[in-house]
């Protein structure tokens, strides 16, 4: 399996000396989010698609509960943002130093047919603007695989991290390989601490079992390249390599919040 794989003198000094710039507060406030399509539109969400009317469709068969579903559906030539990608986003649900629960269902299609990786979701990094950063031309930033994601590949769903905003080539697995079943809905919950120290955290679990490989089911260690903080993915996302087929996934009840009660399917 493969994986993609100032104005201050004081601020340039800790700046150069650390690479923790301290602008960003901590201990927001969480956003309780609640997009289960129940509305039949696709509201609240930003895009990361090529054609909303193809690749993100609201259905009623399948669902995972209540009457709504998202259809997500990538074709070989679905590039957009420098990707192939069909994905829908939500900001400001990752910020420095808080707490978060993210949970949603999500289920393969039974004919989708491709074996490569695939990110089902990912928490991407923010430009760090009092760096310089900035998202034109294009969202590129790093060129870095994302801090986390979910990918799904060879029929099995895996976590996985980078902790270097300067390459891609440092991803590596906090969960083991778990094994799907196509065409049944897989109920994701995600626990984080955001954090750019080792006090950060991921724990997760799959239709509540626990997936982090470690005694305490959780992995310790930092998640943001940088105290803007990261934002939440979900569709599929391929990086510069074109699914040979067309595939689908559907997506149900994604939430965020402060408790696994309260973001579960």
């Amino acid at each position: 399996m493969r994986f993609f794989s100032i104005s201050f003198l004081l601020i340039g000094t800790l700046a150069a000396s650390c690479g923790k710039v301290p602008t960003e507060l901590p201990d927001r406030p969480v956003e309780h989010i609640v997009r289960d399509f129940e509305s039949g539109n696709l509201g609240g969400f930003h895009y990361l698609v090529v054609d909303t009317n193809f690749n993100t469709q609201i259905v009623t068969s399948p669902v995972r509960r209540g009457n709504f579903a998202l259809k997500n559906t990538l074709r070989p030539e679905d590039f957009i943002f420098n990707g192939y990608r069909t994905e829908l986003s939500l900001y400001d649900c990752a910020r420095y130093k808080t707490d978060v629960y993210y949970g949603f269902s999500v289920m393969i299609d039974t004919a989708y047919s491709d074996n490569q990786f695939n990110l089902i979701c990912q928490w991407q990094d923010l430009p760090y603007y009092i760096q310089g950063e900035a998202w034109d031309p294009t969202p590129v930033l790093h060129g870095s695989s994302p801090p986390l994601a979910l990918v799904y590949a060879d029929g099995k769903l895996v976590t996985v991290m980078n902790e270097n905003p300067n390459s891609d080539n440092h991803t590596f697995q906090i969960s083991d390989p778990l094994a799907v079943n196509k065409g049944e809905w897989i109920d994701v919950v995600f626990h984080i601490f955001w954090s750019d120290d080792n006090d950060g955290y991921v724990e997760a679990w799959i239709n509540d079992a626990p997936i982090i490989s470690s005694p305490s089911n959780r992995y310790y260690g930092p998640n943001l390249f940088s105290r803007t903080g990261n934002y939440f993915k979900f569709g599929q996302y391929r990086g510069h390599e074109a699914t040979a087929n067309t595939n689908i996934v559907y997506f149900d009840e994604v939430r965020t919040g402060t408790s696994y009660n309260e973001v579960k399917p």
